[in-house]
């Protein structure tokens, strides 16, 4: 079967009301802030969204995005591979659906002023807080060993600065 790309922008309630369910491929060069933490091109992200109504009568899409990205190492700063893998739960705010009104495991999304939401967008920040803070290889395979790093020391005894306030202190005494 061969994957299609997941639109740009979809109604989540309409979409939601009709159980619609997109599996195909976002491009990676359609996302530009993620492409500025990688050292090569990001290539197309495999997703799966599905658009649904629980049982509370909340209409939300569900969904999940995969994509191999290749980022620099924090330690070495040689390229390394990163799986990124996020599972993600929203629900629009609408009239009748506040965002203090769902329950948590929703995150709400605001919708554009066509009543539409930007699945590209909402993918890439997924991908983007599935990051690693710090990116590293495993100690193992990292050409640096962490043991063998040094720090600087910070010298206590170096030479005495002088009080900036020494001024005021000797016109108290006058």
């Amino acid at each position: 079967m061969q994957k299609v790309r997941v639109p740009v922008t979809a109604d989540p309630v309409k979409s939601a009301g009709k159980q619609l369910s997109y599996l195909g491929l976002v491009p990676g060069a359609a996302l530009v802030r993620l492409q500025d933490l990688l050292v090569e091109p990001c290539p197309d992200v495999d997703v799966s969204v599905h658009f649904d109504v629980d049982p509370q009568d909340i209409k939300h899409l569900k969904g999940q995005a995969s994509v191999e990205v290749v980022v620099a190492c924090e330690r070495c700063g040689d390229a390394m591979r990163l799986p990124l893998v996020c599972d993600f739960a929203y629900a629009p705010v609408t009239k009748r659906q506040k965002a203090t009104d769902m329950p948590e495991h929703y995150e709400p999304v605001e919708l554009d002023e066509l009543g539409e939401v930007n699945l590209h967008q909402l993918i890439e920040d997924e991908l983007i807080l599935a990051m690693p803070v710090v990116a590293k290889h495993d100690e193992r395979e990292c050409r640096i060993d962490s043991n063998a790093m040094q720090w600087g020391k910070i010298d206590t005894a170096s030479e005495k600065k002088e009080n900036p306030f020494a001024v005021l202190q000797e016109l108290k005494r006058k």
